[in-house]
This record gives C-alpha cells, structure tokens and sequence, in this order.
C-alpha cells in the first residue's frame, strides 16, 4: 500500500505541470491565432465599424461632441504613433464606426415636427415621387416655407401624399398646396421597427398629405436635381416600353427589375416570392448588379477575343472591367440610386477594380472594402435590414468560393472519358450552387428573422430552380432590351424575358403552396441576433482557431433565445386598441376596427400570421359597449373606452387602461395607463413575471436622440 501510495504522489505531482503546460499551451495557440487574424485586420474592420456604429445607437443619451473630440484626436495620434500594432487599430477602427455615426447624424438632422398640424401652405421642390396607383403618389419634398409651423420645427423635408384625380410633378418641379402634416412615426411597440429613424436619417421631420390640388412650376430648376429628374423621366418611358410588350403583373415585374419601380406588383405576387424565399428577386441589389455588369463584362471581353491582335497585345479584360464599370454605374443611376443599388454598385466598382490591377475579383478583402465604403459614407446603414442580408450573404459567399478555389485537385490517375469528365463538372456544379443557395439564403435569413420574422423553409429549393432561369433568360435579356429600346428592337428579348418571369412565377406559386411556406416566428431580440451574426462571422472570416468561438455563441444565442419571455399585453400609441396573450399563447387584440393596423404588426412581431379580424375571435376579452376585461396570468386587465367616461365606480382591475384622460378618477392596483400617458410615452408593452409587471414603452425605448421628439400640447384655443 505504502508503495501504491508513493506512486499516486508521484502521478499527482507529474500531472500538476503537466496541466499547467497544457493551459499554457492552449493560451499560445489562442495568442497565435489572435496574431494571423491581427495581420487580415482590413477583413475585420467592417465588423469593428460594425460594432462602434451598433454602440452609438444602442445609447439612450447622445454623447457630446467632447466626447466624440476626444475620440477621435486618440484616433489619429494611436494611428501615427501605434498602427503597427493590431490592436490598438482595432479600438482605433470601434471608435471611429462610433464618431462616424455621430457625425452622421448631426449632416443629416432635421427638425421634427412634434404635433399634428392642418391648413398648412407647403412650399418647396420635389426631390423624389414614386407612384403607388393610378389615384395616389407620394412626394418627398425640400420644404422652402411652412406656414405655421414653428421655426423650430420647420423639417429640411417632407414625405406627403396625393390623393384621387391628379397631375404627377417631376424631380426638380416647385410644388404648393395646403397639407395636413404629422409627426414622423412610432414603433408599434417597445423595440419594433423604428421607421422615424429610418426618415430622419433621410433629412425627413414630418408626414402628411396635400389636402387640395397643388400648384406646380418646372421654371428655374436647380442643378442637384436635374440629373436625377432625367433618369426619373427615363425610368417612366422604359417602364411604358416594358408594359406595352408585357402586360399585366409580369410587365410590373419586368419594370421592377429593370428600373427598380415595383409599386404596381399586385399584392398576391408580393406575397407569394415572400413565401417562396424569392422575394429578393424584386429588389435591385447584388444578384441584379452582378448579372448585369457580369454580362456586360462577358460580352464586350467576348467581342474583343474576336480579334486575335487585340486578344493577343492588349488588356481586353481591364477594358471590359471598365465598360462593366460604367453599366453598372448607368444601371444604379436608372434605378434610382436606392441604398440596396448603391451598395450593390460599390461592391461591383470594388471587384472591377480588382480585375484593373491583377487582384482576385471575389475575396474578402474586396466585400470588406466595399463594406468599409458603405459604412464610412453611411454609418445608419449598420441598423438597416438590407445591408445585414445582403453583407452576410456576400460574406459567405466570397469565403466559400475562397475555399472552392483553394480546395486541392485530385489528379485522377486512370483514363477517363469526355463524357466522364462532363459528368463530374457537371455534379461539381450542381453541389456548388446548391452549397451557395444554402449559405446566402442560411446566413441572410438571421437579419430577416430579426427584423421581420419570417423564413422561407423552402428557400433553398425555390433559389435553386429559379436563379438559373433568372440568369440565363431574365436579367440578360433585360440588359438586352434595354440596349436595344433606342432602336425600336426590345421586343423579342423582352418576349423571351416575359417566358422566364412567368417559369419563375410558376416556381414562386408551387413552392408557396408548400406547407409552412413564408413561415411565421417571433422576431430575434436584438442579442439573440448579433450573437448569431457573430458566430456567423466568425465561422465564415476567421482562418484560424478563432473560428471555434462560433460554437460558444451559438450556445449561448440558443441559451438567450429560450429565457427570453415576450410581452403579454400590448398598448396602442394612442390607447385606441390593446392585445393580449390567451391561455394558449397567442395574441388576442380588441373585437372591432380600432387600430388594425398596430394589431397586425404585433401579431408579425408575436410570429402568428393571422390578420388582426380572425385574431380577435380567439377567447380572451369580454366586452360591453364600454368596457372589455380579460384574465392574463392571473391579472386582471380594464379597457375603458372613450364612452365609459360616466361609469360609476371604478372598475377593480390590476392593470386599467383608457382611452380617455383619467385625471385620477380611476386607478389600477398595479398599473394605470390613460391618453395622457401614451401621448407622452408612445405605445407600452407589459410583461407578467410572477408578482411583477415589467413596463416599457416606445418613446423610453427610443432614449433622447435626434430622430426622437417630446409631443407638443395642442393650442388651448
């Protein structure tokens, strides 16, 4: 025993160095991978811009311009004293995302309007239109006086409608008319989509509508909008040219996709390329972008080849980089220079550029230029939907065709015949475009769970059927088309186009019949979402040992995502409707018209896809012409209408909302909530946690920022 004992003393004190060699072990290998990552530091930098952009809007206050100084002074002196080292530039690159976006937002703030406001004499040039019908268009206009409005809410701009009977303006055109103007939107609720910040950043303070016929005048129309008033009169004659071949719902989506124009897609099309995964198709982002420059570049490389002294003595490739440079350039322009169109084009431009001075044109270093661009000139465009599905996409893209490119070729020793080899090439590219179907539609849909709440299950199928027809028969023979519009020659291609929208209309209809297509899920909290973004980045950009942190952040996204608890009682901004969670999990909003339309974003935002009518049928509320209750875990929940202003007593109820001012007449035993306080507050989210009622509002969401406002009290006139 004694001998047995010695040697257990004899192991433990081998095995004690031996762990401690290990962890050091382990620490150098981490350290070393640190160190190969730190030396693709222009890889990382969109995610570091990312990441500062992300901390500057995650902020409740504004920071200061000291503050904002003094970042960036350490910028420039850690950059001329320490940018030899990774890491000090990589809190150089976060601070810098953070500045920029501070800076952002102070080039474009607006006044806002913070009160509804009528009879008021709008003047000023129109800067975009888009026609939503035959009866109805909507104008953003450069507002030169508002009569009435305080000076300090007078906005740089103005989105407006107008309605029934009417003459469109142009770009560039002098517009006057009296409109009803009204504060830049709300979030339907806590965290929801902030589409005021979304205008804001466009320099927009206010919406509303033209109450009568406006004045136009096309005199004297300034330089910074003649441009864009040629390719607005453009895309209307190209969009008349494509309809007279093609009529109905697919000349619609011919137009959509060759000048970006997609207000006259019928709704069951829309909903339908949802469902099936293919609504990308709509919008004019990389996949156009590439087709179109790709087959510009194809061609004229081809036509070139066609003579041998030119193949043979001069750089035929660059030349057709640059005339792919300049459709691109054209194609962006036609389609209204659209954020989507303005990032697929750099993207383009960069890998163009590649192809110039003898680069690989598909890399990451090229995505994460580009990127670079797109978040210097526009830091907001970090928070945006498109941007994050189409840069993950892209991302995994270029890091899987990286790999392809990179994969060792097996020489195969035995003979083989054409038809063999055929076959393998074949199989090859098969597996390869349904492997980049799998990654752009995997990786993309992580911002659209987020921000929308909808996957489409059979994406992947649906991308793989119709791309191809999209790539040989649509976006080609547009290209086409529009070549030959000039000399009166557009219609076979436009035929041919026309054939391959509707094989792609039959593959959209067929896969959305499936089961569960366009499926419904409650949206990603934010953490949820930049953990799987992360791990997404870091599975996809990492070459070395630092790919293994995706696991970790999968883990705890997963962790996140099953202790999340949603809200269980809903608030409209205006207390006009509320909704509540039945015994069975679903949202239950008001019987009646009320405010469908709030009612129907918190149905998308719950995951449940039925319209806000057949929600209300479900068993939560009782309700009399002036009262509804309901039981929510255990809580009683009053909604006092307009009418229940003479009920005598006070309803006992844990929560009481009304859609009156109070004054203090009635109160819940935990929470009371009236006019006065959605009009300060905005829309309110209640969630039950046992004994506790956790609150939130919209407006508390939204901290103090400059795309937020504090309402002003109507004139006691």
């Amino acid at each position: 025993m004694a001998v047995n004992g010695a040697d257990s003393t004899e192991a433990r004190r081998v095995k004690g160095p031996g762990k401690v060699l290990g962890r050091i072990n382990v620490l150098i290998s981490a350290m070393g991978s640190i160190e190969r990552e730190a030396q693709r530091l222009t890889i990382w930098s969109p995610l570091l811009l990312v990441l500062g952009i992300w901390s500057y809007f995650s902020l409740h206050e504004e920071p200061g311009w000291p503050l904002i100084g003094i970042l960036m002074l350490g910028a420039v002196v850690a950059t001329w004293r320490w940018r030899a080292h990774a890491w000090i530039m990589a809190i150089v690159i976060l601070a810098t995302g953070f500045s920029l976006a501070r800076i952002r937002t102070e080039w474009v703030a607006t006044p806002l309007l913070r009160g509804f406001a009528a009879d008021v004499q709008v003047q000023g040039r129109v800067r975009d239109v888009e026609r939503r019908s035959a009866r109805r268009a909507t104008l953003v206009v450069d507002i030169d006086t508002a009569s009435t409005l305080p000076l300090d809410e007078m906005p740089r701009r103005v989105r407006v409608q107008l309605l029934g009977k009417l003459t469109l303006p142009h770009i560039g055109d002098h517009v006057s008319g009296l409109a009803i103007l009204t504060p830049v939107p709300l979030p339907v609720s806590p965290g929801a989509f902030d589409y005021g910040r979304s205008l804001f950043f466009q320099s927009i303070g206010a919406t509303g509508r033209f109450t009568n016929a406006t004045t136009i005048s096309a005199e004297n129309i300034p330089l910074e909008y003649r441009l864009r008033r040629a390719f607005h009169g453009l895309r209307g004659i190209i969009g008349e040219r494509v309809r007279a071949v093609i009529p109905g719902a697919l000349g619609s989506f011919a137009d959509a996709l060759i000048t970006g124009e997609r207000a006259q897609i019928p709704k069951a099309m829309n909903d339908s390329l949802q469902s099936s995964g293919l609504f990308h198709i709509l919008s004019i982002s990389g996949l156009h972008m590439a087709m179109v420059v790709g087959s510009s570049f194809w061609l004229v490389r081809a036509l070139l080849a066609l003579s041998p002294a030119l193949a043979l003595r001069r750089p035929i490739k660059k030349w057709a980089a640059l005339v792919g440079l300049i459709v691109g350039l054209f194609y962006m322009l036609l389609a209204d220079s659209g954020a989507a169109t303005e990032r697929s084009f750099i993207m383009v431009a960069v890998m163009l550029f590649a192809v110039l001075v003898d680069r690989p044109a598909i890399s990451l270093h090229n995505l994460a230029v580009a990127a670079i661009i797109i978040l210097v000139m526009a830091p907001e465009q970090a928070v945006a939907a498109s941007f994050q599905m189409s840069f993950l996409a892209v991302m995994g893209l270029a890091a899987f065709f990286e790999w392809w490119n990179r994969r060792p070729e097996r020489e195969v020793r035995q003979e083989q015949g054409v038809m063999t080899r055929w076959a393998r090439r074949g199989v090859l590219l098969v597996l390869a475009s349904l492997a980049t179907s799998v990654i752009a539609g995997t990786l993309s849909g992580i911002p659209a769970a987020h921000h929308f709440g909808r996957v489409a299950p059979y994406g992947v199928i649906a991308n793989a059927l119709a791309l191809p027809v999209v790539s040989i028969a649509v976006m080609p023979m547009a290209l086409l088309a529009a070549l030959l519009m000039p000399f009166g020659l557009e219609e076979i291609p436009l035929w041919v186009m026309e054939q391959g929208l509707k094989v792609v209309m039959q593959i959209s209809d067929w896969v959305a019949s499936w089961p569960h297509a366009g499926m419904a899920l409650p949206l990603l909290s934010p953490t949820v979402a930049i953990a799987l973004t992360l791990a997404a980045v870091f599975a996809f950009t990492a070459r070395s040992g630092l790919r293994l942190l995706a696991l970790p952040l999968l883990v705890f996204a997963a962790w996140s995502w099953s202790m999340e608890q949603r809200p269980d009682l809903f608030i409209e901004e205006k207390a006009k409707t509320v909704a509540g969670m039945n015994v069975d999990g679903f949202l239950v909003p008001l019987p009646g018209k009320g405010t469908r339309f709030a009612a129907n974003h918190w149905l998308k935002q719950e995951g449940q896809g039925e319209t806000a009518a057949l929600a209300a049928k479900r068993d939560l509320w009782l309700c009399s012409p002036s009262l509804c209750t309901a039981t929510i875990k255990s809580r009683t929940v009053a909604f006092l209408r307009d009418t229940a202003q003479i009920i005598k007593p006070c309803p006992e109820a844990d929560v009481i909302i009304a859609q009156y001012p109070l004054r203090h007449s009635c109160k819940g035993r935990v929470a009371t909530i009236d006019r006065f306080d959605v009009w300060r507050n905005g829309a309110y989210a209640l969630t039950f946690r046992g004994g506790e009622v956790q609150i939130a509002t919209s407006r508390g969401h939204q901290g103090n920022r400059p795309w937020t406002f504090k309402p002003r009290p109507r004139s006691k006139k």
